[in-house]
């Protein structure tokens, strides 16, 4: 087969969007050594994707071109030359008018589902974007029941052409790592015991939601949150500054995985209380670390973090403090829920999506 890819975000996002996409090329790359591969962007970051296989080739577009227009829509002159039997947009997307077999790879409607919480013309654009793939794309790849859910509901999907592909997460986050692999910013910081909240600081993540909880609790209790700071980071600051917390609260600059897959492995927890996610990466990362998980009873959450993570009541403060009490010391319970949940989350594995994937480019073709 030749196979193309939009490795836009595999080069460009260091998170997110990224590790999906490096994960599936790297791993279909892995199975596939016959196939061809094409990896389509319109800018290459080998500091975030250094990827290099004989059976791949990177295509860019012609120096003097706008490269906006060039993915959306110029690229399928590329395409037609090379004859691609398949294509594969791996964040939401594909390009207009794309004549080859093509799958889109959906990881979430929530710009849908909670308007308030993007800007008018970002909304604009993924609905456009995520509406037109859906329609035109041969097949969908959805990360989650809910995923295929949401775009039953908004866009009026027809079920069968929606296939559920659950995601994984870095290897990084399998290894047991020695302290000496941290980073000098994180190794006073856990010293002591500590929660760990991982994820952007942006008010759909719900962070002072959490704070809340924290601040009802024991003072021995700390919090290490690690994730990229927004707008909604000042309204975080001063609540903290308000309610004193500051010897209880520390924000890390992570950016080697070792080291956060070291702060997972350490903490007491992972409190994960995000409004809604379309999957929820951190959840896996957590279970694959032997840590326990506490996320809200939303459908998605249960979804990915199974029968054995602490569920709280969603929006209610008593109860995620319930939670967060309930792991803090240790008892055989959660010694159980750990060993279990570690069982559960190896079907996320990387082996496994390449597979159901590559399934599925051969029924289309």
């Amino acid at each position: 087969m030749k196979i193309g890819f939009d490795a836009k975000r595999a080069f460009q996002n260091k998170t997110g969007l990224g590790n999906y996409s490096r994960s599936v090329i790297s791993s279909i790359a892995n199975i596939r050594k016959q196939d061809q591969l094409y990896l389509i962007t319109p800018h290459v970051n080998t500091k975030n994707f250094n990827f290099k296989s004989n059976n791949a080739q990177v295509i860019q577009p012609p120096l003097i071109s706008n490269k906006s227009y060039w993915r959306f829509r110029g690229v399928n002159t590329k395409l037609n030359e090379l004859e691609i039997d398949i294509y594969h947009g791996l964040s939401n997307e594909i390009p207009y008018g794309i004549k080859s077999k093509s799958i889109v790879t959906i990881h979430d409607l929530l710009f849908l589902k909670y308007p308030e919480f993007y800007n008018y013309l970002d909304r604009k654009i993924y609905h456009f974007k995520s509406k037109l793939a859906c329609e035109n794309a041969n097949a969908i790849i959805a990360t989650s029941q809910q995923t295929k859910k949401d775009i039953i509901d908004f866009f009026n999907i027809p079920e069968e052409k929606i296939h559920v592909i659950y995601q994984t997460c870095q290897s990084e986050f399998v290894t047991k790592w020695n302290d000496n692999t941290l980073e000098k910013s994180a190794k006073n910081e856990i010293k002591s015991p500590f929660i760990l909240y991982v994820g952007s600081i942006e008010e759909r993540k719900n962070l002072i939601f959490l704070l809340k909880a924290l601040k009802s609790t024991h003072e021995e209790i700390r919090l290490i949150c690690v994730g990229k700071k927004g707008i909604y980071y000042k309204q975080v600051s001063q609540f903290i500054l308000k309610h004193k917390l500051e010897q209880r609260v520390s924000f890390l600059n992570i950016n080697d995985t070792k080291t956060l897959s070291i702060l997972y492995q350490k903490s007491r927890a992972l409190v994960y209380p995000s409004i809604d996610e379309g999957f929820g990466i951190p959840i896996i990362e957590a279970m694959y670390s032997k840590t326990p998980v506490i996320t809200s009873n939303q459908a998605i959450f249960q979804e990915i973090g199974g029968k054995n993570s602490y569920y709280f009541e969603a929006g209610q403060v008593e109860s995620l403090i319930e939670k967060i009490l309930e792991v803090w010391t240790d008892s055989q319970e959660r010694e159980n829920k750990i060993k279990v949940n570690f069982k559960y989350v190896q079907k996320f594995n990387a082996n496994t999506q390449a597979k159901q994937i590559i399934n599925l480019y051969q029924e289309l073709i």
